[in-house]
């Protein structure tokens, strides 16, 4: 048949006609990254991370520059923890080697920059602004009777 390939064509474009479309109006509306989204930057869970540097010795770009220090109970701590974004392979090989899962993928995934300088990124220093932004929940007690009434200015008899 001699337009069988022309027929086949229109097939296919029919049919994506009728297909719901995917494009979205990108700056209006984002899309949700899944779980497994490999990209964005490093996001470092300070309290979890015990200072090992295996993060950084299973990078295959030593993308991750990490210092430690001794405090006086003679457990390591960061003193600073930097990520360069723009050398990233985003091979997931420091996510999988750190013991603790301190670090994860944050779901950001507009990282364009004007400088090169800027896709160096100090994430002790973001984790600590995180850190110190969450409020602690305290919990409090019900008052009691005598509590209540000293409260409200009187006594319940009167």
């Amino acid at each position: 048949m001699v337009g069988k390939g022309l027929l086949e064509g229109m097939r296919v474009t029919l049919k994506a006609f009728f297909n719901k479309k995917e494009t979205l109006q990108y700056p209006e509306i984002k899309l949700t990254m899944p779980d497994r989204f490999r990209g964005g930057e490093l996001e470092l869970d300070d309290k979890k991370c015990i200072a090992c540097g295996l993060c950084a010795r299973a990078c295959p770009n030593h993308v991750i520059e990490m210092t430690t220090g001794i405090d006086e109970q003679k457990k390591r701590h960061l003193k600073s923890y930097l990520y360069h974004s723009g050398l990233c392979l985003y091979c997931n090989f420091c996510i999988e080697a750190c013991p603790t899962n301190a670090i994860c993928w944050d779901k950001n995934y507009e990282n364009s920059r004007y400088f090169k300088n800027d896709l160096d990124v100090n994430c002790l220093a973001i984790a600590k602004q995180k850190s110190a932004a969450t409020v602690d929940v305290v919990q409090v007690d019900k008052p009691n009777a005598e509590q209540e009434d000293t409260l409200r200015g009187g006594s319940r008899d009167e």
